[in-house]
């Protein structure tokens, strides 16, 4: 397998981070076809959504909302579960996860909607795994990219054509603070600053030669304080974009400024005073993920995104 180190320049002086906190988003039109690059990602094409032909979609209705990416759908008299494809959003018991799913009801409930396969059909529960459309005349609607596109989720690096789009939109969310993104989404305390600490992603090894499992040691992700006053990150969350993958940071962790701290996937390995997420598989995809870090209410101070 081949490197896959992530290194990240000083993209900035100081000041100029200190002032701008959030990545630059690629630039869009809302109406017409579009170019965009995103960091890490190829040029891609944005277009508005057309609802596919007839022969590739089922018909159903949308019965009840179970959580921001799951729907149950009735399929002529039978009840299927549904989850939308190619995308991620927070767990009910999440920051952003209320919300996530009461939007989803306000697009798709009681509504008709059209279902399309992708690369796979079912998921490990057995739910079916589809794009979801939503006819609305002459501006039909692409539910999983508007959950995206909104802030309601994250987009899945997992190989689809979907995937560039997906993330495309994700970054300008990010950058313009839509939905789960917004500063203090998940709720502000007294004596925090009026913008994200400016904390950064150094270094990605998402790709350490020979075998996954083999190599855990020697994959790591490396952040850093690149503002002018020291960060706390005691009980912060660092997070793919999976809904599985979690490493919470000890009490009493704080990162002066310049200093950087790195998490090694593997019980052991990495520079003096690395953490260790101890995890018994590789938490970082080598086809493409999303790094982000969340602090003690869930509010999104870091997110960094790779293709592979």
């Amino acid at each position: 397998m081949s490197r896959g180190l992530v290194l990240i320049a000083v993209m900035a002086a100081l000041a100029a981070a200190a002032c701008d906190t959030r990545p630059q988003a690629p630039e869009f039109n809302e109406t017409t076809t579009t170019s965009t690059t995103l960091p890490g990602v190829e040029v891609i094409t944005t277009t508005t959504p057309t609802l596919p032909p007839p022969e590739v979609r089922v018909t159903g209705r949308v019965t009840d909302v179970v959580d921001g990416d799951t729907i149950k759908v009735d399929l002529d008299g039978v009840s299927v579960d549904v989850r939308l494809l190619g995308i991620n959003a927070p767990e009910t018991e999440e920051c952003w996860g209320q919300e996530s799913t009461a939007y989803l009801m306000s697009l798709v409930n009681n509504q008709e909607v059209l279902l399309t396969e992708g690369p796979e059909d079912v998921d490990a529960f057995g739910r079916l795994l589809r794009y979801v459309y939503l006819d609305s005349g002459t501006s039909p609607i692409f539910v999983n990219s508007v959950l995206v596109e909104t802030g309601h989720a994250v987009g899945l690096q997992d190989g689809s054509e979907a995937a560039p789009t997906f993330k495309a939109l994700e970054a300008r969310a990010f950058q313009s603070g839509y939905g789960m993104w917004g500063t203090f989404a998940c709720g502000d305390r007294e004596g925090v600053a009026g913008d994200r600490p400016v904390i950064r992603v150094s270094e990605l090894e998402f790709d350490p030669e020979g075998p996954d499992a083999d190599v855990l040691s020697d994959e790591y992700i490396t952040i850093v304080n690149e503002g002018y006053d020291e960060v706390e990150i005691s009980g912060w969350t660092l997070r793919d974009e999976s809904s599985t993958n979690r490493f919470t940071f000890d009490a009493g962790i704080v990162l002066d400024v310049g200093d950087a701290v790195t998490v090694v996937t593997g019980c052991d390995g990495g520079p003096v005073g690395a953490f260790h997420w101890c995890s018994d598989q590789a938490v970082w995809s080598n086809g493409g993920d999303t790094a982000m870090v969340m602090d003690t209410l869930g509010n999104a101070v870091v997110w960094y995104t790779y293709s592979g």
